[in-house]
């Protein structure tokens, strides 16, 4: 058996070496920063804060130690005749699934799936599919498949509103229609462990960025593949399809970037100042502008910062 999780899933369906690694040799991976982090807290806030519109239902205790449990638990939650289950704990064929939110209908289950950010996107889908491929494998009925992230348009009152900051989107269509993907992309994941001593071949692209920041890039690229720490990479609006075609051409240094090579204004005097190791100050169009101030000057400095969660009336989820 693979041994995966949903999450371990969808980091295969970014790149399979991801995952190899995350198996066989972690030590490589970079530790979440700071700002990782964070996000992971609001996505527990966020979580917990949803099922408030699911509500008298009950949790299953996350253990990584005894995930037995969690399967006996949630049988236990099932049997008692609760409406909804938070983190509903199933095991199919070595596949580990917790669902955010499961309810529970005389007519079968629906999947409430539950994400802090703003829109539904793509790697969700595939993170419901797998839940909804387990659930119908082990012999459920799911009659439901679900989204639930946060509405930016909602503008809090006095009091928070749960219903009105959170949206529910259905997205059985989608999730149903990847369902006959699975089997093969299962067996393809399973190839790449099956071979614990060689880790998988696989180049770099966008795919190391999207659409996470793979904790393994600095290993992909800065150990294996000497990429250094300013490159063309680093030029300045340059699109993933610029940098991948220049890549394809063995080109990573910015001295090596042909003169002829099509780019903007500023970034060709970019990667000719890299050349020529030379500071460009465009000192006419500086006076040009200094010109236009009128004195005396003064000087506002402010910071921002954005909550998932509004905590103040009138406030936005995700405001600046």
């Amino acid at each position: 058996m693979m041994n995966l999780s949903k999450s371990l899933y969808t980091k295969a369906i970014q790149c399979p070496k991801a995952l190899w690694l995350k198996k066989y040799k972690k030590e490589v991976l970079t530790s979440p920063d700071a700002t990782a982090l964070a996000r992971f807290e609001t996505g527990n806030v966020v979580g917990d804060l949803a099922c408030g519109i699911f509500p008298n239902g009950k949790e299953v205790i996350y253990n990584p130690d005894d995930f037995n449990s969690m399967l006996e638990t949630t049988k236990e939650r099932m049997d008692e005749g609760l409406e909804y289950i938070y983190e509903a704990t199933f095991l199919y064929d070595g596949i580990l699934v917790l669902v955010d939110v499961l309810k529970i209908t005389p007519d079968g289950l629906e999947i409430y799936e539950v994400k802090s950010s703003s829109s539904v996107k793509d790697i969700y889908l595939h993170d419901v599919s797998i839940q909804l491929y387990v659930l119908k494998q082990l012999g459920y009925s799911v009659i439901s498949s679900n989204i639930v992230h946060i509405d930016n348009s909602y503008v809090r009152g006095d009091e928070l509103d749960l219903d009105e900051l959170f949206k529910i989107v259905d997205v059985g269509d989608e999730v149903n229609a990847l369902q006959a993907d699975i089997p093969n992309r299962l067996k393809e994941f399973e190839v790449y462990l099956a071979d614990r001593d060689n880790e998988p071949n696989i180049e770099i692209g966008s795919h190391c960025n999207n659409p996470y920041e793979c904790d393994a890039k600095e290993y992909c690229w800065k150990i294996q593949r000497e990429i250094p720490d300013y490159s063309m990479f680093n030029i300045f609006n340059l699109g993933s399809k610029k940098q991948i075609e220049l890549y394809a051409q063995g080109i990573v240094k910015i001295e090596d970037i042909p003169s002829t090579y099509a780019m903007t204004a500023i970034q060709k005097q970019k990667v000719q100042n890299w050349k020529d190791q030379a500071t460009f100050i465009d000192e006419e169009h500086i006076k040009d502008f200094l010109d236009t101030l009128s004195y005396p000057i003064y000087h506002l400095d402010f910071e921002t910062f954005q909550q998932a969660i509004p905590e103040w009336k009138g406030i936005s989820p995700y405001q600046q």
